[in-house]
Parts: C-alpha cells; structure tokens; sequence
C-alpha cells in the first residue's frame, strides 16, 4: 500500500517536473521568437528611418537648386530686353486704345453733325420764298413795321438766337407760324444733347404777336 502511495507520488512529481519543463522550454520559444519579431520589426525601422532621411536630404536639395534656379531666371527675366520690349508694347497698346475710343466717339460726333447738316441741305434744297421754308410767308411780310425781335423772348439765349437767325428765323411772327413738323426740324437742327424748349418759345412768340397782350407775355416769360 505504501508502495503504490511512493509510486504515485513520484509519477505525480515527474509529470509536474515534465510539465516545469515543457512550460518553460515554450516560454523561452516564444520569447526568443516575439524578440527576433521586435529585432527584426526594429531593423525595418531603423531602415526605412534611414530611406526616410536620404529622401528628406534629396528633396532638401532639389529644393534649394530649384530655388536658386527660380531666383537666376528672376534675375535674368528683369535683365532681359524681352521683358523690356512686353512692357513698352503693352503701353503703346493701352494708348492706342485710348486713342481708339476717343476717335470713335469722336467719330460718332461727326456722324451725328454729318446727319444734321444732311437735314439742312435738304431744307436748302426745297423751293422757300422765306429762308428755309420754315414759317409762312405770309408772317414776315404781312406788317414789316410791327415785326418783334426774337430778343423779346428773354429765355432764348444768344447761342440759340444765332442758330435761329442761320436758320432764317429772324422775328416773333416768324416762330409764331411754324407748325408742329416745323418744330421738330427745328428741334433736330438746333439741339444736339438735350431737347429745347421750343414749344415754349413758339407760344411766347404767338402771345407776343397778338395785339394787346403784352401783359400776358411779360407773365408767361416770367413763370
């Protein structure tokens, strides 16, 4: 009994020793395995960290060429005729263009007095008794004597009095008898920006013209 108590026993001891063993001889496996993983996962590392700084000195360099190249071409650019050239070019060409749209408004001018003075040459062309077949003419000849001055008119200024008399309106009664197509003929004649107040000046005139309202003119003219 005490035999098969001894016998049990030491099987029990050498299986835990066996198993000491194993345990241990699988721990140092691993261990030795995970540490030649860590070695060689360093290694890599430490290699790539060395690519890394080859690149990082290659770019640092290719950088500071680049760099130096940039500021040599700056330099060669504000140096170079070329550029000089570019310049001048481009401010004769923004003067010329000034130029350009200062004589296509001129232009336009001229095209619109050109129109005007088209107007008055067919004016001159009709057959008149009067200048200009622009009153009857009846209304100048009919009484010399009682004819009023287009001065009478005070809102008419000297400029406009001398186109009037050019157009061969020379008195009150001759304004006084010019009918609507008249004096929008008038108005394209004598106006070149803003319109005249002819309608204005025609009912003064034919005020004026009429006996016995003096009075009337003098409070038109005023208002």
């Amino acid at each position: 009994m005490h035999a098969l108590s001894f016998q049990l026993s030491a099987l029990g001891i050498g299986l835990l020793l066996l198993g000491l063993g194993i345990g241990w001889w699988g721990a140092h496996f691993f261990q030795r395995h995970a540490r030649s993983a860590c070695y060689q996962e360093l290694v890599r590392l430490r290699y790539a960290h060395q690519r890394l700084q080859q690149d990082f000195t290659e770019l640092n360099k290719h950088t500071t060429h680049a760099e130096a190249e940039k500021n040599q071409a700056l330099a060669q650019l504000s140096r170079s005729q070329d550029l000089k050239s570019f310049e001048q070019l481009r401010l004769q060409l923004m003067h010329t263009r000034n130029q350009l749209r200062a004589n296509t408004d001129l232009l336009a001018k001229r095209e619109q007095q050109l129109r005007r003075l088209s107007d008055l040459v067919k004016l001159l062309r009709k057959p008149t008794r009067t200048p200009l077949q622009l009153v009857h003419p009846s209304s100048s000849a009919a009484n010399p004597t009682t004819n009023q001055p287009l001065t009478c008119l005070e809102s008419i200024d000297a400029v406009n009095l001398r186109k009037l008399h050019m157009l061969g309106i020379l008195n009150c009664e001759q304004l006084a008898a010019c009918n609507t197509e008249q004096l929008q003929m008038l108005q394209g004649l004598l106006s070149e920006d803003s319109a005249l107040p002819l309608d204005q000046w025609v009912q003064a005139a034919r005020l004026l013209t009429q006996p016995n309202q003096t009075s009337q003119v003098a409070k038109s003219l005023t208002h």
